[in-house]
Protein backbone atom coordinates (compact mmCIF):
# COMPACT_ATOMS: atom_id res chain seq x y z
CA UNK A 1 0.00 0.00 0.00
CA UNK A 2 1.47 3.36 -1.08
CA UNK A 3 1.36 6.46 1.38
CA UNK A 4 1.07 10.01 0.28
CA UNK A 5 2.16 12.86 2.59
CA UNK A 6 -0.10 16.08 2.68
CA UNK A 7 1.55 19.18 4.01
CA UNK A 8 -0.78 21.07 6.08
CA UNK A 9 0.05 25.10 5.92
CA UNK A 10 -2.49 27.86 6.69
CA UNK A 11 -3.04 28.50 2.66
CA UNK A 12 -4.26 24.68 1.72
CA UNK A 13 -7.37 24.45 1.09
CA UNK A 14 -10.19 22.15 2.95
CA UNK A 15 -11.24 21.42 -0.78
CA UNK A 16 -7.71 19.55 -0.73
CA UNK A 17 -7.60 17.64 2.21
CA UNK A 18 -11.01 16.76 1.55
CA UNK A 19 -10.06 15.44 -1.89
CA UNK A 20 -6.80 13.90 -0.45
CA UNK A 21 -8.75 12.14 2.13
CA UNK A 22 -11.47 10.55 -0.66
CA UNK A 23 -8.87 9.40 -2.44
CA UNK A 24 -7.30 7.83 0.15
CA UNK A 25 -10.61 6.48 1.02
CA UNK A 26 -10.91 4.65 -2.15
CA UNK A 27 -7.77 3.60 -2.61
CA UNK A 28 -8.16 1.57 0.32
CA UNK A 29 -11.90 0.28 -0.90
CA UNK A 30 -10.29 -0.73 -3.99
CA UNK A 31 -7.38 -2.68 -2.54
CA UNK A 32 -10.00 -4.63 0.39
CA UNK A 33 -12.34 -5.42 -2.84
CA UNK A 34 -9.02 -6.51 -4.02
CA UNK A 35 -8.13 -8.85 -1.64
CA UNK A 36 -11.49 -10.21 -1.05
CA UNK A 37 -11.84 -11.06 -4.62
CA UNK A 38 -8.48 -12.98 -4.48
CA UNK A 39 -9.54 -14.92 -1.61
CA UNK A 40 -12.87 -15.89 -2.90
CA UNK A 41 -11.15 -17.36 -6.18
CA UNK A 42 -8.81 -19.01 -3.84
CA UNK A 43 -12.05 -20.70 -2.17
CA UNK A 44 -13.30 -21.56 -5.35
CA UNK A 45 -10.43 -23.37 -6.67
CA UNK A 46 -9.39 -25.43 -3.19
CA UNK A 47 -13.80 -26.43 -3.40
CA UNK A 48 -12.41 -27.77 -7.11
CA UNK A 49 -9.69 -29.38 -5.73
CA UNK A 50 -11.76 -30.90 -3.15
CA UNK A 51 -14.40 -32.46 -5.43
CA UNK A 52 -11.78 -34.05 -7.43
CA UNK A 53 -9.91 -35.58 -4.31
CA UNK A 54 -13.32 -36.61 -3.58
CA UNK A 55 -14.43 -38.15 -6.87
CA UNK A 56 -11.42 -40.50 -6.43
CA UNK A 57 -11.90 -41.53 -3.07
CA UNK A 58 -15.63 -42.54 -4.21
CA UNK A 59 -14.42 -44.19 -7.13
CA UNK A 60 -11.81 -46.35 -4.58
CA UNK A 61 -14.71 -47.09 -2.09
CA UNK A 62 -17.23 -47.99 -4.78
CA UNK A 63 -14.86 -50.53 -6.26
CA UNK A 64 -14.02 -48.74 -9.31
CA UNK A 65 -17.55 -47.67 -10.10
CA UNK A 66 -16.54 -43.96 -11.66
CA UNK A 67 -20.37 -43.16 -12.39
CA UNK A 68 -20.14 -40.06 -9.78
CA UNK A 69 -17.24 -38.69 -11.65
CA UNK A 70 -19.81 -37.91 -14.84
CA UNK A 71 -20.74 -35.24 -13.01
CA UNK A 72 -17.80 -34.33 -10.12
CA UNK A 73 -14.92 -34.41 -12.43
CA UNK A 74 -16.00 -31.65 -15.47
CA UNK A 75 -17.69 -29.61 -12.11
CA UNK A 76 -13.90 -29.88 -9.83
CA UNK A 77 -12.28 -28.92 -13.37
CA UNK A 78 -14.18 -26.07 -14.16
CA UNK A 79 -14.47 -24.86 -10.32
CA UNK A 80 -10.56 -25.01 -10.80
CA UNK A 81 -9.99 -23.01 -14.24
CA UNK A 82 -12.59 -20.91 -14.53
CA UNK A 83 -12.37 -16.79 -14.05
CA UNK A 84 -15.95 -16.62 -13.18
CA UNK A 85 -17.40 -16.22 -10.07
CA UNK A 86 -19.19 -19.73 -10.02
CA UNK A 87 -20.18 -20.24 -6.09
CA UNK A 88 -22.74 -18.28 -4.59
CA UNK A 89 -22.31 -17.57 -1.23
CA UNK A 90 -24.99 -15.42 0.08
CA UNK A 91 -26.64 -18.00 2.37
Amino acid sequence: MRYAVIIYTDTTSKAAVSDYMERLHRDRQRERRRQQRRQYFLKQRLTGIFLLLFTILAVMLTGGDATIAIITVPLGLYLVFTKEMVIDSSF
